[in-house]
């Protein structure tokens, strides 16, 4: 067996098994430039080719180097000479970039394939055998649990609604520039990449010093798939531990609080978090840390809130709504297909009309039965539709006008099943 086809055979297998898993025939490839997008640009065009799969290709430009343009222009030459359709796209900033720069660059260049990506459903990206490590131990030493520790998987669903496919996850770094090396092919070399100010660069050293005491790349990837195994047994018994102690009605999440309590500490933390992303419609989750001081005011039963959603006691149980000071200012238009926090759906039009949180003062105008319907605090966040500072109608707590409304949100349970 050459070396190429050593390289590339279990790649191509798992190009196929995803293939046959999601029945597609277009693929998006986010290349940079760097040895393993462009290993992954030549490995998955021979397999297309092989397999009557058109590509696509985007370089994202985050215009942190000066020589960043002309890589870009380096990867086009690349997709020209293989026929594959390439577009760059550059990341908009003002230079003056603040926070954890890394973290920055990754939400921004996932922002841009999406919108770039138009009808793709399915995009890969070129993480290695190297990052899997490399993020493992990056997570070891934050003290993650099993979600930090479980690894990147073969395959992922983004909330935008797309799915980012790996295919050289269990490849190393060496073996693709080993197949670049093997076809002539020149690769763009970061910098970056030599920078130990970086996190991923300073485990990248470290994990060579560990090598050298007997650790491998093999025993890491086994830790990783027993993370997953738990992870998966975790996520398998989630939706039927919320279906035992609780329900969703309208948008809040109602938990019995004796139920709750007596479930393990693992499953509490993980329902916390869990209601805390579907509430919000966040993408990571939140800190340990704060989780933890979520249960604790839980279990003394007093009112807490994080990211937007507050924890609260009412009638024997654990209350969860979304705050009102994070939709205060959240309004759109009333006619058919308008949607308000992306889960109401407009079905019917009121001229002129809006739709707000009800709020205090569309609470003052409820009538007593709408206000006995549910507790003041989940009350005020419900859907009104107003006609300037008249509130007309409140969909959801009156069945006579329920029609004007419709949900089209992920239910928390689908939620639960899906993350």
């Amino acid at each position: 067996m050459s070396l190429t086809v050593k390289i590339t055979a279990p790649i191509f297998q798992k190009l196929s098994y995803l293939k046959e898993e999601y029945s597609f025939n277009e693929l998006g490839l986010a290349v940079s430039g760097g040895s393993d997008s462009l290993a992954m640009l030549y490995i998955c065009n021979d397999w297309a080719l092989k397999n009557e799969v058109k590509l696509h290709c985007i370089t994202v430009d985050h215009k942190l180097r000066s020589e960043s343009a002309k890589e870009a222009r380096l990867v086009a030459n690349h997709c020209s000479g293989l026929g594959i359709n390439h577009e760059i796209v550059e990341w908009k900033h003002e230079g003056n970039i603040g926070g954890n720069l890394s973290d920055l660059a990754r939400s921004a260049r996932y922002e841009l394939i999406d919108k770039w990506r138009k009808e793709l459903s399915f995009v890969l990206v070129g993480h290695t055998q190297n990052d899997q490590i490399e993020t493992f131990f990056m997570n070891l030493k934050r003290g993650s649990g099993i979600e930090g520790m479980k690894g990147m998987p073969l395959s992922f669903k983004r909330p935008e609604g797309y799915y980012i496919l790996r295919p050289l996850i269990h490849s190393s770094r060496e073996s693709l520039q080993q197949f670049l090396q093997e076809k002539n092919i020149n690769w763009v070399s970061d910098p970056s990449n030599l920078n130990e100010d970086f996190e991923r660069i300073s485990q990248r050293k470290a994990w060579e010093l560990l090598k050298s005491r007997g650790f491998s790349e093999s025993r890491i990837e086994l830790s990783v798939a027993h993370m997953r195994r738990a992870h998966d047994a975790f996520k398998q018994m989630l939706p039927i531990h919320f279906r035992q102690i609780g329900k969703q009605e309208l948008t809040d999440l109602l938990w019995d609080y004796n139920a709750f309590i007596a479930l393990p500490e693992e499953f509490k933390l993980r329902l916390i978090s869990s209601a805390v992303m579907w509430n919000g419609n966040l993408i990571y989750r939140p800190r340990f840390k704060a989780v933890l001081d979520v249960l604790k005011n839980i279990v003394e039963k007093k009112t807490t809130v994080l990211s937007g959603a507050i924890f609260y006691h009412h009638a024997g149980k654990i209350r969860i709504t979304t705050e009102f000071k994070a939709l205060k200012n959240n309004t759109v238009n009333c006619t058919v297909g308008s949607v308000w926090r992306n889960i109401w759906e407009v079905k019917r039009e009121i001229k002129n009309g809006y739709i707000a949180p009800i709020g205090i003062n569309g609470n003052d105008q409820l009538s007593k039965r709408q206000r006995s319907s549910m507790p003041y605090r989940s009350r005020i966040i419900q859907p009104g539709i107003f006609l300037k500072e008249k509130l007309l109608l409140a969909p959801t707590l009156e069945v006579e006008n329920s029609g004007y409304l419709s949900f089209c949100g992920i239910k928390f349970n689908d939620f639960l099943e899906s993350h």
